[in-house]
């Protein structure tokens, strides 16, 4: 047990040990003005970030009510240029407060339990500010905020309480402080949409009052929607916590101090600089297992796993996963900065699996996993790769989802490469039995790619997430079309310069908050070639991509029978029939099937092996090329080297010319047509399962 020490209150411990053990939380009070300069975290790591919203959090859970209560001091820097009384705090908590709320109605107003359309009594969970003070000096009261509402940005949905305004008297100046004290307390909803609780395990993200992002002029500060995620500036957060003695915790950065109090509860402090968010997880079913990650080159990471007793078996496929997520992302982009990794593996049904929060991170595992199966690899390469793409780089996830999400689902398949080869298929069926294909390999380059070719016309990639058509729109343009277009971007560019790029991108804009425009023009000074078609291909585009060897012929040019000019001036002036060596008239016609345009190679081959390459600029529907050559064309090949791997049918991209020599080529051709189906045929299956 660490003691609490606070300078000239050693006195009043006993006392306090006194006050908790009847029932009020004096502890957090007790604390409530030390400076976040006393931390004993706060002199010994770099600055990373600009710190612009930081905050101390003291707060206590009823597992009985499923509450959270307290309060938190935010201390917010304006870094803008004009003064500001006006500030707006997200309550996400509160898209769960009725079935009236933005996030309920995008959902077509269904229940998100899984239970019938009445949920019970207590399902609900919201965020409610008991008071807002601002916080002027050490010796002068604190100021009551001078107006407080609730607004609606995204869709004047006069009943969603999401994004909270504040008004106060005294405008704040450019580069001066605000403090606020806000007391709240947080009711948690039924596990769903990544916080909650199920049965005795709690999860808390997005659970108290939160600052937006004051950029360019305005409030960065949207509603809560269905399909979105977050934006938040970096700071400095220091939470205490108190729950029952029992429960085993984890949260975001690094344990600095664990207090225990009389009648079984135990306060637990946590600290971390230059991070964005806070999230923490309690449960008295955790086993707590530790490691240290250690590699050449790279800092040492304390790695912690809350693992539930029943997925035991997975201790040793979660801290490999996890490893290799921090070694390669680390050697490809740059070394994780902070002490510590916890990876937690959530209840069943809690639907708080797959999820990043800074420094934790959500795997999830099904009750059988096959060792070939990458679950729950996949997933922990994933959350782990997003202190990257979104725990670094923070983008904004609301209205750019594909820049954090797209970015980490290519990282995450080329670590998935790197470390266990290629992916099986495998289905459930009967309620969860996997049936793994062995033979059926998927390569990690275009295992989006059936995806794309289903759902990539729905939208283009660079919108808002919550205008995405639907949840399926929202996934193709987030992860699987930008997974797949950074792989044929790969191809073009080759890996080296690719990771260059990559590695570039993350160096300049890490801590900071990038936008698409960003990243494409630090690919392109990186690269030094032109892009921008590239990107405007498919960025701001929803075509598709699909090229195919049309026709391709060889016809016998007959013998010469008639009258010819002779080339001779000084010969005969005609010509009756003439004998010609025996020649063929090879013609192949490229088509371009969908609407995106890019240049392709194509790839002629004659029967003595002589090769023929021509570029297309793929402007037109469709462009043939001829040649009259004394052997038969074999076959023709558009982008032979399958560097256009967002072309959403590949087997239609060769043609054999002769028929009869090419049978067992083209029988070839059709078996892979046919496993091309199959693949779309067992996704299917795997959509029912």
């Amino acid at each position: 047990m660490t003691r609490l020490d606070l300078p000239g209150c050693r006195f009043l411990l006993p006392f306090i040990a006194v006050l908790c053990s009847s029932g009020l939380f004096i502890l957090a009070h007790s604390i409530q003005d030390t400076e976040q300069e006393d931390s004993p975290a706060s002199k010994t790591l770099p600055v990373l970030s600009d710190r612009i919203a930081n905050y101390r959090i003291e707060v206590r859970l009823d597992p009985v009510t499923r509450t959270v209560k307290g309060h938190e001091i935010v201390t917010w820097n304006n870094r803008s240029a004009q003064a500001l009384d006006e500030f707006c705090f997200h309550l996400y908590l509160n898209a769960f407060k009725n079935n009236r709320s933005t996030f309920i109605r995008e959902n077509a107003f269904r229940p998100l339990w899984n239970l019938d359309d009445d949920p019970p009594e207590g399902y609900w969970g919201y965020t409610k500010v008991e008071s807002i003070e601002v916080l002027t000096g050490e010796d002068a009261p604190p100021r009551e905020v001078t107006e407080i509402s609730y607004i609606q940005p995204d869709d004047e949905n006069v009943l969603d309480r999401t994004v909270l305004r504040v008004r106060v008297d005294n405008p704040l100046p450019p580069g001066a402080v605000m403090r606020f004290r806000i007391d709240f307390t947080s009711k948690l909803p039924r596990a769903t949409r990544r916080t909650g609780w199920v049965e005795d395990y709690f999860f808390l993200a997005q659970w108290f009052p939160k600052i937006g992002v004051f950029r360019d002029g305005v409030w960065n500060c949207h509603q809560y929607h269905r399909v979105t995620e977050y934006f938040a500036d970096f700071g400095v957060y220091d939470v205490s916590f108190t729950v029952p003695t029992n429960f085993v915790v984890g949260a975001t950065g690094k344990r600095v101090e664990q207090r225990d109090h009389p009648h079984g509860t135990t306060t637990y402090r946590y600290y971390q600089q230059d991070v964005h968010d806070f999230a923490w997880t309690a449960s008295p079913r955790f086993l707590e297992k530790k490691r240290l990650f250690s590699d050449l080159g790279l800092p040492e990471v304390k790695i912690t796993l809350l693992l539930l007793p029943e997925h035991a078996y997975l201790e040793e496929r979660y801290f490999a996963a996890a490893q290799h997520a921090l070694r390669y992302y680390g050697h490809w982009f740059g070394a994780y900065p902070y002490e510590t990794l916890t990876v937690v593996d959530p209840a069943y049904r809690s639907n708080t699996d797959g999820m990043e929060y800074p420094t934790l991170v959500t795997g999830g595992a099904h009750f059988w996993t096959p060792d070939t199966v990458l679950s729950p690899e996949g997933v922990t390469v994933h959350e782990v790769g997003h202190q990257w793409w979104y725990g670094m780089v923070a983008n904004n996830e609301f209205e750019e989802s594909w820049l954090d999400e797209g970015l980490n689902s290519w990282s995450e398949a080329r670590v998935q490469k790197h470390a266990y080869g290629p992916k099986r298929f495998m289905v459930r069926f009967f309620g969860g039995v996997p049936f793994v294909f062995n033979s059926v390999k998927i390569p990690f380059e275009t295992a989006a790619l059936p995806a794309v070719r289903r759902g990539g016309k729905l939208d283009i990639m660079t919108r808002p997430g919550w205008k995405y058509r639907g949840r399926s729109s929202y996934r193709v343009n987030s992860y699987s079309k930008p997974e797949i277009l950074l792989w044929t971007l790969e191809r073009w560019l080759g890996e080296e310069l690719m990771l260059q790029a990559m590695r570039t991108y993350f160096q300049r804009y890490q801590f900071k908050h990038p936008t698409t425009g960003d990243f494409i023009t630090t690919m392109s000074e990186v690269t030094q070639k032109d892009v921008g078609w590239f990107f405007e291909q498919t960025f701001f585009s929803s075509e598709l991509v699909d090229y195919a060897i049309g026709t391709a012929t060889s016809v016998p040019i007959p013998s010469r029978q008639g009258v010819f000019e002779d080339p001779n001036p000084a010969g005969s002036s005609s010509q009756e029939t003439g004998i010609d060596e025996k020649n063929y008239l090879t013609e192949v016609v490229v088509e371009r099937l969908e609407g995106a345009k890019f240049p392709v190679e194509v790839l002629m081959v004659f029967e003595d092996g002589e090769e023929i390459r021509e570029q297309w600029d793929g402007q037109d529907r469709w462009q043939r090329f001829a040649f009259e050559k004394p052997l038969r064309l074999k076959y023709a090949i558009v982008d032979p080297e399958r560097k256009l791997l967002l072309d959403i049918d590949p087997t239609n991209n060769s043609r054999y010319a002769d028929i009869p020599d090419g049978f067992a080529l083209a029988t070839k051709k059709w078996t892979s047509k046919w496993l091309f189906w199959l693949q779309d045929l067992l996704e299917t299956f795997a959509f029912i399962g």
